[in-house]
């Protein structure tokens, strides 16, 4: 199958990809020339009982919970759908800050649903890529043809998709709405591709783990640029680094240094950690060679780099890296672990499942609704059996037996009350509406939200108490 783009974009419930949930998914896929090759898909994800949304989001995307209740898929129906597009051989799936932000509530879909997390980025020659930093690096080396006005009040540039589509006379009515997104990403790719091909393609060709730990040299310290939000300043989002080692806790992590920072200094007081900068390398990042810095004075000048500062802290790491090294691994304070026992937020918490398990998830996923919690099937992992009967009350309520439903209603109660990380619980959830019903600032549109919002809550809060 010829190899295509499938740009996507989320509309969510809240902010945390762990503990919130999708309201709403656009793909439209294109050729590798940016013309589109067939219809857009908008689907819509049915909210959960066990799940309150965050307000404040859904008066950003103007998605409420009765809107997905109507017209919207069980999530395990959602995520299958947007699995199987994502999976078609050759797919590159790519967004507008797609891998930090929409990727991750995919990835959590997946797993809540027993489907494998990851599989959709590797098998059948797929990939994932992603515009944001692409839009830095232009920004940084190549700006030519591409306009950036608006800046925040720090200084540095705005990167909004609003912000760019605006700045390019590019149409995006109804921003915050998926398919505008993704449409308006489209664009800004085009006129990156048309304006700057060179700087496309070779992010594109090099988007691969294999290719960006060929460019972090660790033996030789070799300097590249490094572009990310991180990073971002009055000046840009691009800075040279140094790489002198893997980090042992996690293969795909490379700890760099930045080099414009005084790393002698830094060194000599202690204060080395403040100059770590970790690389990961399956997350596509921005890598370029340090020539496109050493070579063109004005990337120099833009980027307001210290040129001797760099070559002197490039020497001095050479001539001392194994101490280097020993201060970072010796300084590194681990975070302390994450103690989260329910198995909702624990994608990255686990080891991996057996190989018996993903072929009993398999199994179970292919079993209609009402056989999945009749089949008496071992799983090697625990948390296996917790994760199906959530799967099967949050989607098909009802083919649960009574006794079923009675803890389905109490899961669901607790979660109104208790709800995951920073979830609003239902006394929150209603004062936050309460006091945007009040306020002097709420205009029309979003008092009719609100009004939604606060239907929705009572009526679940009675549903599960009463």
């Amino acid at each position: 199958m010829a190899p295509s783009f499938l740009f996507y974009d989320l509309e969510t419930f809240g902010l945390d990809p762990r503990a919130d949930r999708i309201a709403q998914a656009a793909l439209v896929r294109t050729d590798m020339e940016l013309n589109v090759i067939s219809d857009p898909v908008v689907l819509l994800c049915r909210i959960a009982p066990d799940y309150l949304p965050s307000p404040s989001s859904c008066l950003v995307t103007g998605i409420t919970p009765q809107k997905t209740l109507k017209e919207g898929l069980c999530e395990f129906d959602f995520i299958s759908r947007l699995n199987e597009e994502f999976s078609r051989p050759s797919t590159v799936t790519l967004g507008f800050n797609s891998i930090a932000f929409d990727d991750e509530f995919v990835r959590n879909t997946l797993y809540r649903n027993l489907m494998d997390p990851y599989e959709r980025e590797w098998m059948n020659s797929c990939s994932r890529w992603d515009i944001l930093d692409l839009v830095r690096a232009v920004h940084d080396f190549r700006p030519q043809g591409i306009n950036f006005f608006h800046k925040k009040e720090n200084g540095s540039t705005s990167y909004r998709l609003v912000h760019l589509t605006e700045d390019n006379c590019i149409p995006q009515e109804g921003a915050h709405d998926a398919l505008v997104d993704v449409n308006a990403t489209i664009q800004v790719a085009r006129l990156i591709k048309q304006k700057q091909p060179q700087l496309f393609s070779f992010y594109f060709n090099n988007r691969h783990k294999s290719r960006i730990n060929a460019m972090l040299n660790t033996l030789d310290s070799t300097p590249v640029m490094y572009t990310c939000q991180y990073f971002t300043n009055e000046h840009g989002s691009s800075r040279p680094i140094a790489p002198v080692s893997f980090d042992k806790e996690r293969s795909s992590t490379v700890l760099c240094l930045d080099l414009t920072r005084d790393i002698r200094k830094l060194a000599e007081t202690g204060e080395i950690r403040s100059a770590l900068v970790k690389v990961t390398t399956n997350r596509c990042p921005y890598i370029a060679p340090i020539t496109i810095l050493t070579n063109v004075p004005e990337v120099q000048k833009r980027l307001a780099i210290d040129m001797r500062l760099m070559n002197e802290n490039i020497d001095y790491i050479r001539q001392n890296k194994s101490m280097l090294v020993k201060l970072l691994m010796d300084e590194s304070t681990p975070f302390p672990p994450d103690t989260t026992s329910d198995p909702d937020l624990r994608i990255y918490l686990d080891s991996f499942y057996s190989d018996s398990d993903r072929v009993s998830m398999k199994l179970v996923n292919s079993y209609p609704p009402e056989r999945k919690l009749k089949v008496n099937m071992h799983f090697d992992s625990g948390k296996i059996s917790k994760l199906l009967f959530r799967q099967v009350a949050r989607n098909w309520p009802e083919v649960l037996s009574e006794n079923e439903r009675i803890l389905w209603k109490n899961y669901c109660a607790t979660r109104l009350l208790q709800p995951f990380n920073r979830n609003p619980d239902y006394n929150s959830y209603m004062k936050e509406i309460s006091d945007k019903l009040n306020s002097m600032g709420t205009d029309a549109r979003d008092k009719l939200i609100l009004v939604a919002l606060r239907e929705y809550g009572q009526n679940l809060y009675n549903s599960l108490m009463h």
